[in-house]
């Protein structure tokens, strides 16, 4: 009988993270969660051990990760660098993998202007380079993020979609936050890490493409929608000039583009682990039928921003 792995979770109150923490508790593995000593733990399990911790303190983060057989990182875009520490560490414990913050796709030629994008994935680099066994987990776009947000440039309310270069014949990947989730307990609480190591896992809940979810719209609205049409060249200028001026809307520009330069299934990769059991949401579902979570909430200001990458 397999035996569960030892985790250790940084980074737990996160739109996405805390699905997936929650979703290794329920797995059975013995699941620790570090945090920093200002961050609320109040919705955790009383039995879950919780280790408050300063990552900038090394010794008090070796001595976190002592009895823990692999480290998944779920931090945001703000805490990406501070993944460096647990790099600096890991060499002086029992760690046998560590699990950087990705939840995305690889970064290609196109989207390595976006730094945050860059930021993670120097820090899988680094990791490697440093002789850790790193593995990411790459789910594509979330369902929620792509039905429940204007990000990717397809509003399902006002029954508009941006066909960014040719993203209405290009294949988007999709999952959902719960199937992500459920994906990384089935992944990470009792795969013998031998088989994990140095892994790029990608994970596929359902394919589309732009003009698929342009007659889904079409089903759910009873006409169809309005459609815009940016090349390539013109969203890679626009991305450039909101960088200089530090509009972060910069940021779901670059994601549009691996979809509109069809590389988006390759940035996923081949490597895809399927969750046995686990029913599959479909765009019928997500769009037609409106069955998708809600995203996180923007601040008013950014809302205000994606409005304008409609164009």
């Amino acid at each position: 009988m397999t035996s569960f792995n030892r985790i250790a979770v940084y980074g737990h109150r996160g739109w996405a993270s805390s699905a997936i923490v929650d979703a290794l508790i329920a797995s059975g593995a013995p699941v620790k969660v570090l945090y920093r000593p200002d961050s609320d733990v109040s919705r955790l399990p009383n039995d879950v051990p919780k280790v408050a911790v300063d990552i900038d303190n090394e010794k008090a983060l070796t001595d976190a990760l002592k009895d823990v057989d692999i480290l998944i990182s779920l931090v945001g875009h703000e805490g990406v660098v501070k993944q460096y520490n647990f790099i600096r560490v890991i060499p002086n414990t029992n760690v046998k993998l560590f699990v950087p913050s990705d939840l995305g796709s690889r970064v290609d030629e196109e989207r390595a202007t976006i730094p945050v994008l860059k930021a993670k994935a120097e820090v899988e680099k680094v990791s490697k380079n440093a002789g850790i066994p790193t593995t990411v987990v790459l789910p594509g776009n979330f369902a929620e993020s792509t039905f429940a947000s204007l990000l990717v440039g397809i509003d399902v309310g006002g029954n508009r979609i941006v066909y960014t270069g040719d993203s209405e014949h290009q294949k988007l990947n999709v999952c959902s936050r719960q199937y992500v989730a459920a994906a990384y307990a089935a992944i990470f609480a009792k795969t013998p890490i031998s088989q994990l190591q140095n892994r790029s896992i990608g994970l596929s809940e359902f394919i589309v493409t732009g003009s698929e979810v342009t007659a889904a719209l079409e089903r759910k609205h009873g006409t169809p929608p309005q459609i815009f049409r940016p090349s390539v060249e013109q969203v890679s200028k626009e991305i450039e000039a909101r960088l200089q001026k530090g509009d972060i809307s910069a940021i779901p520009l670059g994601y549009r583009l691996a979809w509109a330069t069809g590389k988006h299934l390759e940035l996923v990769g081949n490597d895809i682990w399927d969750v046995q059991g686990y029913p599959k949401t479909t765009l019928e579902k997500v769009v037609v039928e409106g069955d998708v979570e809600p995203y996180k909430a923007f601040p008013s200001q950014f809302a205000a921003l994606i409005e304008t990458t409609f164009f």
